[in-house]
């Protein structure tokens, strides 16, 4: 315990204020520091700069075969063949059935196109002497133009390039129509398309298409049998129905 003299009063003397004066002092230098410092604080503010936040897009899951169709068609084909004549009406099959296969994307609402390898049609001749046959099969590029919804139904117009593949064989007696036949055993020739009809959707996915195409080939050669002579041009006026499966 510490022990204050007493004064000449009789009273005691009052403690030493070393302590005191040592925490006002320590509370002034903080005081004089804030001052000092306070005025630089806004300049630092007016500097700093919030970061900047970058969101990022959400993730659109992108879906597989979006656009594509696959399609298949029969066909019939209005126009005589170049050979349903006279002459060998009675030993002759032209058959006129055909159908084809292919695949399409759309483009846009109103814009598609698609690729199709067809089987068009085929002649057939025996009379137990000579026996002689034709086979035409396509494989065209088609673009088309969707002229709007109505009611359910949409209608069409296209058009189309590619190739007209045609064999020609022939057996028998006659050495000239055998020559001749052979001349043109197997051609690959230009051909365009027009084409035009009407799409119905029947369910989200599935169509039927019931359309006409006019297909033409100038450079495909066949055999006038009532000339005996090698022309070119052949065309065929097709009725087709088919259906078209939307893969989104």
């Amino acid at each position: 315990m510490v022990k204050y003299p007493w004064n000449s009063g009789g009273g005691r003397m009052a403690p030493p204020r070393f302590a005191e004066n040592g925490i006002m002092r320590k509370i002034s230098s903080l005081v004089l520091t804030a001052v000092v410092l306070l005025p630089a604080v806004p300049g630092y503010a007016a500097d700093y700069e919030p970061p900047i936040v970058v969101e990022e897009a959400p993730l659109v899951p992108v879906e597989v075969g979006s656009g594509w169709y696959l399609r298949g068609d029969v066909s019939y084909s209005a126009n005589k063949s170049v050979y349903d004549v006279e002459s060998l009406e009675d030993n002759i099959d032209n058959n006129r059935l055909g159908g084809s296969i292919g695949f399409g994307y759309h483009f846009t609402d109103l814009l598609r196109a698609d690729v199709n390898l067809a089987y068009i049609a085929s002649d057939d001749y025996d009379d137990g002497v000579i026996s002689a046959e034709r086979r035409v099969w396509g494989g065209m590029v088609n673009g088309y133009l969707d002229l709007g919804t109505f009611v359910g139904l949409t209608p069409y117009v296209g058009a189309g390039a590619g190739l007209l593949y045609t064999t020609h064989e022939i057996s028998g007696a006659d050495p000239f129509l055998t020559d001749t036949f052979n001349s043109i055993d197997s051609q690959y020739e230009f051909a365009y398309a027009l084409n035009a009809g009407v799409n119905y959707q029947m369910t989200k996915n599935l169509s039927v298409d019931v359309g006409y195409q006019y297909l033409n080939s100038p450079g495909t050669k066949y055999v006038d049998v009532d000339a005996g002579t090698v022309e070119e041009g052949v065309d065929f006026h097709q009725v087709k129905v088919g259906l078209r499966y939307d893969l989104w």
